[in-house]
C-alpha cells in the first residue's frame, strides 16, 4: 500500500507546522496546500502543490485525508467538503467557533463516508498522557483541585487577537484536559483584562470551574510574553487528589542557550525539526491520525468531548461579558 495522499487547508501558523510535519512523513504523501493568501504559497514544502481554489485542491486525484487549520469560524465549510468527498479529515480546535458549527459538523461526520477528528495536541503529550494513567489508576484518588496555565508569545497575540478569544484560543487546551482528567464541567466563572496589549484583546483571562464531582479548578491565560525576552511559552498542570498529587512544568526547559543575543529557553516537545526529523506532541498526533486513515484506530477524544471543550470555553466568555456564573447547561448541555 502507498503513502497516504494528504491535502491541507490554512496555511497559516499551525498549517505551516503541520505541513512540514506531514511532507517528511514517510506513510504520507502532501499532495496539495490550498490558503486564500497567494502569497502562503511560497512557504510550502518543496514540490507541494499550491492553490487558493479549496475544490481543487480537493479533487486531487487519490486524496485520503485532509487537515483542516484555517481559523475556526471557517471550519465548516472546508470541513463539509472533505466529509462529502468520503475523506478523512482532521480539523484543527476549537471544534468551532459556534455551536451551531460544531453540531452541523458531527451531523456531516454521522451522515457521510466521510471521518472527522479534532486535533486537541495535549491528548498526544507525553507528560500529559502519564498523569491520565496516573489518575484512571487511581494513584492520586479522588481529585479534589486541578490547576492549569497556557500563557503564548506576544507574536501569536499579535495574529489572532480580535479573531478569536482567549478561552476559545487558549483555555480550550485545558478545558479539555481537565474533563479529560475530572469529568463533566457544571459551571464556569471568568475575568478578562483588556490593555490591548498586541491587539484589541482582551489580553488574558482567569477562571474558575467547577465540576459534577465537587472537585473545583483554576485556569490562567494570556498571549502577551515578549517573544525577545527569550520565554517561549508558560504552561503547568497541577492535580491534587485524596493520595496524592502530579505536576507538569514547562517554562524552564532543558535546553537553555545564554549569548549576546540574550536568553532562549529551547522549547522542543511541543513541535520541534532536529536534524530535520519532526518531533514532539503535533507531530505524534498527525502521525496517530496517519494511522488511523490505515487501520482505523480510536481517537483519543470524541466529537462530543471536543464540543464539550467548546462548550465550556463559550461559558468562559459569556460570563466575561457578563460578570457572572455561567452553567454548562445554559450554553450547549
Amino acid at each position: 500500500m502507498g503513502p497516504i495522499r494528504c491535502a491541507l487547508v490554512g496555511h497559516g501558523m499551525i498549517g505551516r507546522e503541520h505541513a512540514r510535519i506531514i511532507a517528511a512523513h514517510p506513510a504520507a504523501e502532501l499532495v496539495a496546500v490550498c490558503d486564500t493568501d497567494p502569497d502562503a504559497g511560497a512557504t510550502v514544502p518543496e514540490g507541494t502543490f499550491f492553490t487558493t481554489d479549496l475544490d481543487v485542491a480537493l479533487d486531487v486525484e487519490g486524496l485520503e485525508a485532509l487537515w483542516v487549520c484555517t481559523p475556526q469560524h471557517l471550519h465548516l465549510p472546508v470541513v463539509e467538503a472533505g466529509l462529502m468527498r468520503g475523506l478523512h479529515v482532521f480539523c484543527e480546535k476549537p471544534f468551532a467557533s459556534s455551536l451551531d458549527d460544531a453540531d452541523r459538523m458531527m451531523e456531516l461526520d454521522a451522515s457521510t463516508t466521510g471521518d472527522l477528528v479534532i486535533g486537541h495536541t495535549l491528548r498526544f503529550d507525553p507528560n500529559y498522557v502519564a498523569i491520565h494513567q496516573a489518575v484512571t489508576e487511581g494513584r492520586l484518588g479522588d481529585i479534589v483541585h486541578i490547576s492549569a496555565r497556557w500563557n503564548a508569545p506576544d507574536y501569536e497575540g499579535r495574529i489572532i487577537s480580535g479573531r478569536t478569544t482567549i478561552p476559545q484560543e487558549m483555555a480550550i487546551h485545558d478545558l479539555d484536559v481537565m474533563r479529560w482528567l475530572v469529568g463533566d464541567i457544571e459551571h464556569v466563572y471568568a475575568e478578562a483584562a483588556a490593555h490591548a496589549v498586541v491587539g484589541p484583546g482582551p489580553d488574558a483571562a482567569v477562571g474558575t470551574v467547577r465540576f459534577r464531582s465537587g472537585a473545583v479548578g483554576a485556569l490562567d491565560h494570556n498571549w502577551i510574553l515578549p517573544f525577545e525576552s527569550g520565554l517561549r511559552s508558560d504552561h503547568r498542570l497541577a492535580v491534587f487528589g485524596t493520595r496524592g498529587s502530579a505536576y507538569i512544568e514547562t517554562r524552564d526547559s532543558p535546553a537553555v542557550v545564554f549569548s549576546l543575543d540574550g536568553l532562549q529557553h529551547v522549547h522542543s516537545g511541543y513541535y520541534s525539526y532536529p536534524n530535520d526529523v519532526p518531533f514532539g506532541a503535533l507531530p505524534s498526533e498527525d502521525a496517530f491520525f496517519l494511522g488511523r486513515v490505515r487501520d482505523g484506530r480510536d481517537w483519543p477524544l470524541t466529537l462530543h468531548d471536543a464540543r464539550a471543550a467548546l462548550v465550556a470555553a463559550l461559558a468562559m466568555d459569556r460570563s466575561i461579558a457578563e460578570g457572572r456564573v455561567v452553567s454548562i447547561a445554559e450554553v450547549g448541555g
